[in-house]
């Protein structure tokens, strides 16, 4: 959710300084505009999964336009005032420009070659660093969450602890069906949604007391209620995966794209070095002494 959050304000950001687009309007205030022109070029900067989701929540796209249209309503009006006029804001448009043309001009004179690297190269890369595509063990589960709020009295955590105890105790029962106890009665939503299924998660993200239980499970064992810091747990072990090293043809294209990244950014440290080397440089000492006496 975190990554998602970021992406999505990484794009309203750069869409908020762009001049508006000719295109049908979709939300007006006042003097300011969001036009489908600009939603296109925002979705188009998202990664497919982010446009899928928002596709299927309304809700959230509308929050997204809205807030789109507060940063237009907010850039419009510091322009009204000539507030990109001001001396320490016009330092910092330079100063910006000056970094982009600085990294885009960089990065042109630094990418690999296009065949680089090689189908031995990446094997040799796989081959040095098994760790790396290492997956841990991890126990697939579903659970049924009940929620005790922080500080709740006796009473409060009594009852959810009864409650629990008693969806364990339908879990268990035979011909039971554990999605649709979850579905009905599990209080964390996401998971709740899929019949309670959490997927695979690896050993070291399992909460203590949870891991403990899972240990002595067998695939369909429900267990529970387990009682945690948030609340109380029952759970169905659904299945295990072994810790494994992932196939180079599931990760070579991830591969591929860290070693390009790692000798670009190789090639443009030797570049600027190069640059910057004593025998095509040189430096005042005294004019340095200077600068540096002037801000103190």
């Amino acid at each position: 959710m975190k990554k998602f959050a970021m992406a999505v304000s990484s794009a309203m950001l750069a869409l908020s300084c762009a001049a508006h687009a000719q295109g049908d309007v979709i939300a007006r205030a006042g003097d300011a505009s969001v036009t489908q022109a600009d939603m296109t070029a925002f979705l188009k900067a998202l990664s497919p999964d982010i446009r899928t989701r928002l596709a299927a929540d309304p809700a959230q796209l509308d929050r997204l336009v809205r807030a789109k249209l507060a940063a237009s309503a907010v850039l419009a009006e510091a322009h009204a005032k000539g507030w990109d006029k001001q001396p320490q804001v016009t330092a910092l448009i330079d100063e910006t420009r000056r970094d982009v043309i600085l990294r885009s001009y960089l990065a042109s004179v630094s990418a690999p070659s296009a065949d680089y690297p090689s189908d031995a190269e990446i094997q040799s890369a796989y081959d040095r660093n098994p760790a790396l595509f290492t997956q841990p063990h991890a126990v697939r589960l579903s659970q049924i969450y009940i929620a005790v709020p922080a500080g709740a009295d006796a009473a409060t955590v009594d009852k959810a602890r009864k409650q629990a105890a008693d969806l364990a105790r339908q879990a268990r029962a035979s011909g039971a069906d554990f999605a649709t106890l979850a579905k009905a009665n599990s209080q964390e939503s996401q998971s709740a949604a899929n019949g309670g299924d959490m997927g695979f998660v690896p050993d070291g993200l399992l909460m203590p007391e949870i891991r403990k239980a899972v240990d002595g499970m067998k695939p369909g064992d429900v267990a529970g209620p387990l009682q945690t810091k948030a609340g109380f747990h029952v759970i169905k072990l659904t299945d295990t995966r072994a810790q494994s090293v992932r196939p180079l043809a599931d990760v070579k294209e991830q591969l591929r794209a860290q070693l390009r990244q790692q000798r670009e950014a190789q090639n443009a440290q030797a570049y600027m070095a190069k640059l910057a080397d004593p025998s095509a440089a040189t430096i005042d000492e005294d004019a340095l002494k200077k600068a540096l006496a002037a801000v103190h």
